[in-house]
């Protein structure tokens, strides 16, 4: 398969570019006998999908237009191992096969390594923009510690763009309509500047009103890429880029679900239940899917509930807005230097983000950050005899700064970065040894250096309640300042201190805020004064000014063998590491990297005069020093938010990938994985404000010890449960059905997927359990012969299932639950023209 490989690679690359600008003027899929082939280059080298010897899903820019992925959050679709989750805001959380973190903040990394045009994006914040006028996608399962380096530990993701063409001028237009108000319009214009020389412009714009009953959910893209290609000679050519797009609209607001009594209220016998709490469900008019979190009922339930450790009413949520910027520019030089092909990449790119987002246990939450990135990436390419190389260097820099700021009504935590920088410098090696035609070994390896500083601080606003009440006639004692005012919302610390009622909410003594801040009430201090509703304020700073310096030798051993013309068998070991990075918490102030080390054996097949594709793959994947977010103790004991290395896991599983022209005008296709995600060793603390509260967590809790303050400190223990966004099952399915006329062509397309049940939050409680579920999407494309236009129809969730994407719970408001959905069914109407 390989030795097929290497005689045809110029002809499928010289087909590739030949056909490219037909591309433009394509009618629908035509009647075809055999299965096309998909060009991938996720390796540093162009080849054949079926030839790489990897972990990898590949969708063109036909198939992420028919299934309808605008961004990122799409790309589930085409690989199943994949989950992407956005809870509100512009942030998105990738997962492979449940490798992954929910925190995106701006100073933490990701575990899927995102690229677009061959060049690394370090913040999960800048991966949001619209996807324009692209050539591919490709999905990597698994770590890719050698060509990808570091942060790569679950996979990553190339986002490819259409490149200029020589000689040729053309392009197209495509408008769009759909339900929720839907408008959107892209062109590209391909324009050959002489016959060395060559331009392509693009360009969207995406509009649709919020599927949610709050608004919520809108979009309000806009993006624009130009490049310019040139060939300087026989042997050296030259491409530069320039991209630029917008983000706006509100975000996804989500829905509440209901909430865990404080303490042991609701009805019994509720399978949502934990121990020492029921669950009460909001009312159907709140909790009905895709309800979001402002409507007129909604915000009523809300303003039923009591923030906590203020034990007081909530105020109303600030209305969320989206107003980001992203653009870059970058380079790739190819030179031909007759022993090997150099390939150089620089880059520099910048992420503005303003983000007000309100999930339901903020009143507001603010980020606004700036991220600039350089990058420069050199890869040599050479032969020396049976042994195929690629040597490489990469450098990358990176400089955030910007407030963030989460108002949860009693507590407020304003973090503003003064400077954080992460600078990375890595060296790495991969070689083919092909000791026959048909058996090769395969060698690499990857040093790479993370230098990391930040200087940061972290001021809490907690609102604390000191008087107390029996909960009910004879029951313990728990506080209550009802009537209390909260913690105002401010973006900055300024802000928030010229907000405050200082007769309401007087300060606490002076230094009160370096010690342990009590998650429920503090002893009256006499000539202090309190608010007329018993409360008072204190202020706990952090200042961090820190460094970290890791560095790690990741690497890859794999063996591939031939079995037949259209047979490759593989298997592979490879390793892949994540970064460690920082706290904004009290001797919490840093984590340690995470490691993956995968193992993994598969086949890639072609049968029946290239009719049938079977892909079959088993992994062992050990996750060690797993790094997670979560609420817990810091080191003077309050409560804050952090990163911290809790635990290892052992993931293992199979997937199956079929494709078969059942005739020459009938497609079906099959991706099956079975995952099994287990969580060996998963430990952390929280508190309460007394014993007989326990923690709101489906894991095992242990009590540890009251402090003098009377205060519970529990270890929670979440061993033996299954890793998050990891169903056991998940399942693509599709059939493809061509019809060709003497002037038209059409192609229906029907596409199944199944999700097994899996957990989507952090806390393991029932409600935290998404249902298995099963979407259907159906298209249906009508267009010329000579692919002047085409017509495409769509229908998307036609069942119109309720998919639930992360589910919270929020222990500052009443352990308020809450969800956030998918999007409902949509359809809509795409016409494309071709010139």
């Amino acid at each position: 398969m390989h030795s097929k490989n290497l005689v045809i690679k110029s002809s499928l690359l010289a087909i590739a570019v030949a056909s490219a600008s037909a591309a433009f003027a394509q009618a629908p899929r035509k009647a075809s006998p055999v299965l096309e082939e998909t060009i991938v280059t996720a390796q540093r080298k162009t080849e054949n999908i079926q030839d790489a010897a990897i972990s990898i899903d590949a969708a063109t820019k036909e198939e992420l237009t028919r299934l309808g992925i605008t961004d990122v959050k799409g790309l589930s679709k085409i690989a199943p191992a994949l989950s992407v989750v956005n809870g509100g805001g512009s942030n998105n959380v990738f997962f492979v096969r449940g490798v992954g973190n929910f925190s995106v903040n701006a100073y933490t990394d990701a575990a899927v390594a995102f690229n677009q045009d061959g060049v690394f994006i370090g913040r999960p914040t800048a991966t949001s923009a619209s996807f324009l006028d692209l050539e591919r996608v490709e999905v990597l399962k698994g770590p890719q510690g050698t060509l990808y380096g570091r942060n790569a530990t679950a996979g990553a993701i190339n986002v490819i763009p259409a490149k200029p063409e020589l000689g040729e001028t053309y392009g197209n237009v495509a408008v769009g309509a759909g339900n929720y108000e839907t408008v959107e319009t892209t062109g590209a214009f391909n324009l050959a500047l002489g016959d060395q020389w060559a331009a392509r412009l693009a360009g969207g714009y995406l509009n649709n009103d919020g599927y949610n009953d709050d608004g919520s959910a809108n979009t309000d893209d806009a993006a624009f890429r130009v490049q310019i290609y040139g060939e300087l000679s026989d042997k050296v050519d030259v491409r530069l880029s320039a991209d630029y797009s917008t983000i706006k609209g509100d975000g996804n607001s989500p829905t509440f679900l209901g909430n865990y009594g404080f303490p042991f209220t609701g009805p019994s016998g509720n399978p949502n239940n934990l121990p020492g709490y029921n669950f009460n469900p909001s009312p159907s008019n709140v909790s009905s899917a895709h309800t979001g979190a402002q409507t007129n009922n909604a915000e009523a339930y809300y303003a039923s509930l009591t923030t906590q450790p203020a034990f007081t009413g909530t105020a109303p949520m600030l209305s969320p807005s989206i107003d980001n910027t992203y653009w870059g520019v970058s380079g790739e030089l190819n030179v031909d230097l007759g022993f090997g092909d150099l390939v150089v990449i620089p880059a520099y790119r910048e992420s503005d983000g303003d983000v007000l987002f309100n999930n339901p246990g903020f009143q507001a939450a603010f980020n606004d950050d700036t991220a600039k990135q350089s990058s420069l990436e050199a890869r040599l390419s050479f032969d020396t005899g049976p042994v195929d190389w690629i040597l490489g260097a990469y450098y990358f820099d990176e400089k955030v700064d910007g407030i963030a700021s989460f108002n949860q009504q009693s507590v407020q935590s304003t973090q503003e970065l003064d400077k954080s920088t992460s600078e990375s410098a890595a060296l790495f090696a991969s070689g083919t040894y092909n000791l026959t035609q048909e058996l090769r070994l395969v060698g690499g390896v990857r040093w790479t250096d993370d230098q990391k500083q930040i200087k940061a601080s972290n001021d809490t606003f907690i609102d604390i309640c000191i008087r107390e009440l029996p909960a009910f006639p004879g029951g313990p004692m728990i506080p209550n300042c009802d009537g209390a005012p909260v913690v105002p919302a401010g973006k900055t610390v300024e802000e928030t201190l010229v907000l405050i009622p200082a007769s309401d909410l007087p300060f606490g003594p002076p230094g009160i805020g370096t010690g342990p801040v009590p998650y429920g009430t503090v002893p009256l201090i006499p000539g202090v004064p309190q608010g007329p509703r018993s409360n008072l304020l204190l202020i706990a700073p952090v200042d961090v000014d820190s460094t970290q310096s890791n560095d790690k030798v990741t690497y890859r051993l794999a063996v591939e063998y031939d079995l037949a013309e259209e047979s490759l068998l593989y298997a592979s070991y490879e390793t892949g590491y994540r970064s460690g990075g920082f706290n904004l918490a009290y001797e919490r102030e840093t984590y340690d990297p995470e490691t993956l080390d995968a193992y993994t054996i598969g086949s890639k097949n072609r049968f029946m005069d290239d009719r049938l594709q079977v892909n079959a793959e088993a992994f062992y994947w050990e996750y060690d020093d797993q790094q997670a977010s979560h609420f817990g103790l810091d080191g003077r004991g309050n409560t804050a938010f952090f990163t911290e290395n809790v635990g290892n896991s052992t993931i293992k599983g199979v997937e199956l990938d079929v494709v078969f022209a059942l005739t020459s005008t009938t497609r079906l296709t099959g991706n099956v994985q079975y995952l099994e995600n287990e969580i060996d060793d998963y430990s952390y603390l929280q508190q309460t404000p007394d014993p007989a509260v326990q923690v709101v967590t489906g894991c095992n809790t242990t009590l540890l010890e009251v402090t003098p303050g009377g205060e519970a400190n529990w270890d929670v223990d979440c061993s033996g449960q299954d890793g998050r966004n990891a169903p056991k099952w998940s399942t693509n399915l599709g059939i493809e059905q061509a019809f060709d006329f003497d002037t038209l062509s059409a192609l229906f397309t029907l596409d199944m997927r199944y999700r097994d049940d899996r957990w989507i939050g952090f806390d393991y409680t029932p409600p935290q359990r998404a249902d298995s579920v099963t979407t259907f999407d159906a298209t249906f494309e009508l267009g010329s012969q000579d692919g002047t236009w085409s017509v495409l129809t769509y229908v998307r969730n036609f069942t119109d299932e309720d998919v639930k994407s992360i589910t919270q719970v929020f222990g500052n408001v009443s352990n308020l639950v809450s969800t956030a959905y998918e999007p409902p069914r949509t359809y809509g109407l795409r016409l494309t023209y071709n010139f």
